[in-house]
Protein backbone atom coordinates (compact mmCIF):
# COMPACT_ATOMS: atom_id res chain seq x y z
CA UNK A 1 0.00 0.00 0.00
CA UNK A 2 1.36 3.52 -1.09
CA UNK A 3 2.05 5.84 1.82
CA UNK A 4 -0.03 9.39 2.03
CA UNK A 5 1.29 12.05 0.35
CA UNK A 6 0.22 13.75 3.22
CA UNK A 7 0.29 11.53 6.28
CA UNK A 8 -0.77 12.19 9.98
CA UNK A 9 1.89 14.09 12.23
CA UNK A 10 3.58 11.66 14.09
CA UNK A 11 2.39 12.87 17.54
CA UNK A 12 -1.28 12.00 16.91
CA UNK A 13 -2.71 8.74 18.65
CA UNK A 14 -4.13 5.71 17.14
CA UNK A 15 -7.85 7.28 16.51
CA UNK A 16 -6.72 11.51 16.06
CA UNK A 17 -4.45 9.79 13.05
CA UNK A 18 -7.56 7.15 11.51
CA UNK A 19 -9.42 10.52 11.98
CA UNK A 20 -6.52 13.02 9.92
CA UNK A 21 -6.73 9.95 6.86
CA UNK A 22 -10.83 9.48 6.87
CA UNK A 23 -10.90 13.80 6.50
CA UNK A 24 -8.15 13.91 4.07
CA UNK A 25 -10.33 10.91 2.22
CA UNK A 26 -13.57 12.88 2.42
CA UNK A 27 -11.96 16.14 1.47
CA UNK A 28 -10.47 14.54 -1.73
CA UNK A 29 -14.07 12.78 -1.81
CA UNK A 30 -15.87 16.35 -2.54
CA UNK A 31 -13.06 17.70 -4.53
CA UNK A 32 -11.98 19.98 -1.81
CA UNK A 33 -8.79 19.04 -1.03
CA UNK A 34 -5.39 21.41 -1.34
CA UNK A 35 -2.18 20.94 -0.32
CA UNK A 36 -2.62 24.09 1.26
CA UNK A 37 -5.33 22.65 3.72
CA UNK A 38 -3.03 20.58 5.72
CA UNK A 39 -2.11 22.94 8.52
CA UNK A 40 -6.32 23.65 8.88
CA UNK A 41 -7.13 19.76 8.83
CA UNK A 42 -3.99 19.10 11.64
CA UNK A 43 -5.77 21.56 13.88
CA UNK A 44 -9.11 20.06 12.91
CA UNK A 45 -7.88 17.05 14.43
CA UNK A 46 -5.56 18.29 17.11
CA UNK A 47 -8.69 20.24 18.42
CA UNK A 48 -11.15 17.11 18.13
CA UNK A 49 -8.21 15.11 19.73
CA UNK A 50 -7.95 17.77 22.65
CA UNK A 51 -12.02 17.38 23.07
CA UNK A 52 -12.20 14.01 23.27
CA UNK A 53 -9.19 13.73 25.75
CA UNK A 54 -11.01 16.09 27.68
CA UNK A 55 -14.49 14.14 27.68
CA UNK A 56 -12.41 11.30 28.77
CA UNK A 57 -11.34 12.85 32.29
CA UNK A 58 -14.53 13.96 33.05
CA UNK A 59 -15.17 9.84 33.44
CA UNK A 60 -14.03 8.92 37.04
CA UNK A 61 -12.98 5.46 37.72
CA UNK A 62 -16.34 3.67 37.37
CA UNK A 63 -17.98 5.51 34.50
CA UNK A 64 -19.79 8.14 36.28
CA UNK A 65 -19.68 11.70 34.72
CA UNK A 66 -17.86 13.92 36.93
CA UNK A 67 -19.15 17.91 35.87
CA UNK A 68 -17.20 19.09 39.04
CA UNK A 69 -14.52 19.39 41.05
CA UNK A 70 -13.13 20.76 44.59
CA UNK A 71 -11.51 24.05 44.44
CA UNK A 72 -8.89 25.75 46.10
CA UNK A 73 -11.34 26.28 49.14
CA UNK A 74 -12.77 22.71 49.15
CA UNK A 75 -15.85 24.24 47.62
CA UNK A 76 -17.50 22.67 44.71
CA UNK A 77 -16.59 24.41 41.06
CA UNK A 78 -17.14 23.48 37.17
CA UNK A 79 -14.61 20.21 36.03
CA UNK A 80 -11.74 22.40 34.25
CA UNK A 81 -11.91 19.97 31.45
CA UNK A 82 -15.68 21.10 30.69
CA UNK A 83 -13.98 24.19 29.85
CA UNK A 84 -11.42 22.72 27.83
CA UNK A 85 -14.03 20.37 26.33
CA UNK A 86 -16.46 22.88 25.39
CA UNK A 87 -13.86 25.27 23.34
CA UNK A 88 -12.03 22.87 22.11
CA UNK A 89 -15.34 21.53 20.45
CA UNK A 90 -15.87 25.12 19.49
CA UNK A 91 -12.53 25.19 17.42
CA UNK A 92 -12.94 22.24 15.48
CA UNK A 93 -16.07 23.08 14.62
CA UNK A 94 -15.04 26.22 13.24
CA UNK A 95 -11.96 24.53 11.40
CA UNK A 96 -14.98 21.85 10.27
CA UNK A 97 -16.25 24.42 8.69
CA UNK A 98 -13.79 25.99 6.96
CA UNK A 99 -12.94 22.30 5.72
CA UNK A 100 -16.05 22.48 4.19
CA UNK A 101 -17.07 19.42 6.49
CA UNK A 102 -20.11 20.30 8.10
CA UNK A 103 -23.35 20.00 6.40
CA UNK A 104 -23.96 23.48 6.15
CA UNK A 105 -20.71 24.37 4.81
CA UNK A 106 -21.16 22.23 1.97
CA UNK A 107 -24.53 23.14 1.01
CA UNK A 108 -23.80 26.31 0.72
CA UNK A 109 -20.99 26.07 -1.79
CA UNK A 110 -22.83 23.21 -3.54
CA UNK A 111 -19.93 20.56 -3.08
CA UNK A 112 -23.04 17.48 -3.36
CA UNK A 113 -24.00 19.42 -7.26
CA UNK A 114 -20.17 19.90 -7.95
CA UNK A 115 -19.23 16.13 -6.99
CA UNK A 116 -22.37 15.05 -9.08
CA UNK A 117 -21.19 17.59 -11.85
CA UNK A 118 -24.34 19.31 -11.99
CA UNK A 119 -22.19 22.54 -11.00
CA UNK A 120 -25.34 24.45 -11.18
CA UNK A 121 -29.23 24.89 -9.79
CA UNK A 122 -30.40 22.08 -11.92
CA UNK A 123 -30.81 18.37 -10.36
CA UNK A 124 -31.74 17.70 -6.57
CA UNK A 125 -30.10 19.05 -3.46
CA UNK A 126 -27.84 15.85 -3.39
CA UNK A 127 -27.12 15.96 -7.02
CA UNK A 128 -29.82 13.24 -8.20
CA UNK A 129 -31.84 14.10 -10.77
CA UNK A 130 -35.70 14.35 -9.80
Amino acid sequence: MPRAKYPPPDDLDETSAALYKKTQKQLEAQGTWSESDVPTLERYVRTTERARLARDGLRGEGGELRLTAKGSQGQLVQHPNVKTAREAERDAHEYAKDLLLTPKAREQHRIAEKAAGQGGPQGSKFGFDD
